[in-house]
C-alpha cells in the first residue's frame, strides 16, 4: 500500500487505532489533521485530501470515526481509499 500510516479517530480526533507502515511520517502529524478539517470546513473547502507540510492526509467518514491515511510520497489516492473503504467494510461486518 502506499500509505505511511492509517489512523482510526473519533470525532474529537482522538487517535483510537493506529498503525504505522513505512515510519517515515512521525505519529504525532496526525494532531494537525483535525484543526486542518475544522478550519477547512469553516471556509467550505473541504476535500478528501488535506495537507499539512509535506503530510498528506487521505480520509472518510464512516459514522462516528474518522479513517486518515497519511502519506509523505507521491500515493496512489485510488488504492488508499479503496483500503480505508475495505476496512469500513471488514469492521461493519465483524463488529
Amino acid at each position: 500500500m502506499s500509505a505511511s500510516a492509517v489512523y482510526v479517530l473519533d470525532l474529537k480526533g482522538k487517535v483510537l487505532i493506529c498503525r504505522n507502515y513505512r515510519g517515515d511520517v512521525d505519529m504525532s502529524e496526525v494532531e494537525h489533521f483535525m484543526p486542518i478539517l475544522m478550519e477547512k470546513e469553516e471556509e467550505g473547502m473541504l476535500s478528501p485530501i488535506l495537507a499539512h507540510g509535506g503530510v498528506r492526509f487521505m480520509w472518510i467518514k464512516h459514522n462516528n470515526l474518522y479513517l486518515v491515511a497519511t502519506s509523505k510520497k507521491n500515493a496512489c489516492v485510488s488504492l488508499v481509499f479503496s483500503f480505508l473503504y475495505k476496512v469500513v467494510q471488514v469492521f461493519s461486518e465483524y463488529f
